[in-house]
């Protein structure tokens, strides 16, 4: 077994791959980054600021493979002799390719449902055998982040087990996974959801939509938040309980919500320590040592961070909805049907912070309200009745010690926005995040500010004053993820 590995892996798979012209050893079909990890190897990228990057917090993962240079690191599948290099950022764009010489896919149905977790496998189960569906989700597994549990789930017990049951989907429901929705457009009497596979573009046309996009974790600001060795809650979750490779021998867990992942480590046998107020990282490569606010030093190879969740808000504000400030994050404006407007439902964590059941159920409350739309019998208040005994999650408004930082080693977006570059913006008064987004490029990378936008709202709150609930937060623009367009030669 390879150092970090958890679990015995399949001999018959193993494979040599190479990277900087060293051998290491792997398994087909493992992604890059888990291989390298299981090896104990972190860094995998440089930043064009030359700083050091792993896979594991935010921010591209860029490598030259067998001679091509740019390609994303983090999605690559490992095969046998297969050479890869380090590279910096460079030109290195992440986007969506779409292939013009393919002809489009269209599909019509009643409803689309955007996002497979809990809920939305809670909305495909109340209306399926009914209505036409298309269930859409960008991940390569269905079941969202319950998916990546190990331990036991309130309501469902065994999540894979749960998962299991939940998937076993009538014929007039199709499931499109590893597909990108790029947004909701009105057309006509329909909904048009365009969204990519590979570099195939489909074209959904549907009666109605429901957006269960789910939440993403909070990234947590640090000095040196985006070195090797630093992982986010969920990339944690995914290595060791998808992958069976350990995110360190010792490592050490921060945030509000390390509850989340103690449980996880735990149940593999992994030595963790509890930093909760951490100032620093430092080490070569990789992390070897947490400094917290009061200087004390803690040794070991990889941080975890757990700062709780936050709906994702893009899909909601691309589609028409607004936002308002409560519970410690921004969260959709919801008519008594859990709709944005007419025709476009959320459910899920996509509106508040929950269990993965009360996700479920929510899921099943908003197919009740779509079953009586198309005039089926539908009972939303026995859903109603049960989602009310679950109070969403409060996530603590974090208060940052600006003036105790290099904002400099501060990554406040992947893309090499820096706490420091923002900062000074802010400071000048400027505290329109429109403006900021237009003079530091914070939120304008692939993810669109998924993950950074949360942290320059609360800067902007912190230096001027502001509440939280009193910002503009830009909207979404579609596509909702940067899109490239090919054409390949020969094609008729």
């Amino acid at each position: 077994m390879r150092v970090l590995d958890l679990t015995e892996k399949d001999p018959s798979k193993k494979v040599t791959i190479y990277l900087d012209g060293k051998p290491y050893e792997a398994y087909e079909g493992e992604k890059f980054p888990v291989a390298m990890l299981a090896n104990g190897v972190y860094w995998l990228t440089t930043s064009n600021e030359n700083r050091h990057r792993g896979a594991f917090t935010f921010g591209p993962v860029p490598v030259t493979v067998n001679g091509v240079k740019n390609i994303n690191g983090r999605k690559l599948k490992v095969k046998d002799g297969m050479k890869i290099e380090r590279q910096t950022y460079a030109d290195f764009q992440e986007q969506v390719s779409i292939d013009e010489g393919k002809p489009i896919l269209r599909y019509v149905v009643d409803v689309a449902v955007i996002g497979a977790g809990p809920a939305g496998l809670g909305v495909v189960e109340e209306i399926g055998g009914k209505l036409t569906v298309a269930l859409i989700e960008e991940k390569g597994w269905l079941g969202g982040d319950m998916w990546l549990k190990g331990v036991e789930q309130e309501g469902f017990g065994n999540p894979r087990e749960a998962i299991e049951k939940l998937t076993n989907f009538p014929e007039n429901v199709r499931v499109f996974l590893k597909t990108t929705s790029l947004g909701v457009f009105d057309k006509g009497e329909y909904f048009l959801v365009p969204a990519v596979r590979g570099d195939q573009l489909i074209e959904f046309m549907a009666k109605r939509v429901v957006l269960a996009t789910g939440a993403v974790d909070s990234i947590m600001l640090f000095e040196n938040n985006d070195w090797p060795g630093v992982f986010r809650r969920s990339d944690a979750l995914e290595v060791m309980n998808v992958w069976g490779v350990a995110p360190g021998r010792k490592v050490a867990v921060t945030g509000a919500f390390i509850e989340e992942i103690i449980p996880e480590l735990q149940r593999w046998g992994v030595e963790y320590i509890v930093v909760p107020n951490v100032k620093r990282v430092e080490g070569e490569d990789r992390v070897e040592r947490v400094i917290d606010e009061n200087g004390n030093v803690y040794e070991v190879d990889a941080l975890i961070v757990a700062d709780g969740r936050i709906p994702d808000i893009n899909p909601i504000t691309q589609a028409g909805g607004k936002l308002y400030f409560k519970r410690g994050y921004y969260m959709p404006v919801l008519d008594d049907e859990h709709r944005i407007r007419d025709g476009i439902y959320v459910a899920g964590s996509a509106i508040s912070i929950k269990p993965h059941y009360a996700n479920y159920l929510e899921g099943k409350l908003v197919g009740a309200y779509i079953l009586r739309e198309f005039g089926y019998e539908g009972e939303p208040c026995r859903y109603e009745e049960r989602l009310n005994e679950y109070e969403p999650v409060a996530r603590p408004i974090p208060r940052l010690p600006l003036d105790n930082f290099n904002g400099e080693d501060v990554q406040i977006c992947g893309c090499g926005v820096t706490l420091g570059k923002v900062d000074d913006v802010v400071k000048s008064g400027i505290t329109d995040l429109q403006i900021i987004k237009r003079l530091t490029h914070l939120a304008m990378g692939f993810c669109q500010g998924r993950f950074c936008l949360f942290n320059g709202a609360l800067l902007v709150s912190q230096r001027s004053g502001m509440g939280m609930e009193g910002l503009d937060i830009p909207v979404a623009r579609p596509p909702i993820k940067n899109v490239k367009m090919k054409v390949v030669a020969g094609r008729d």
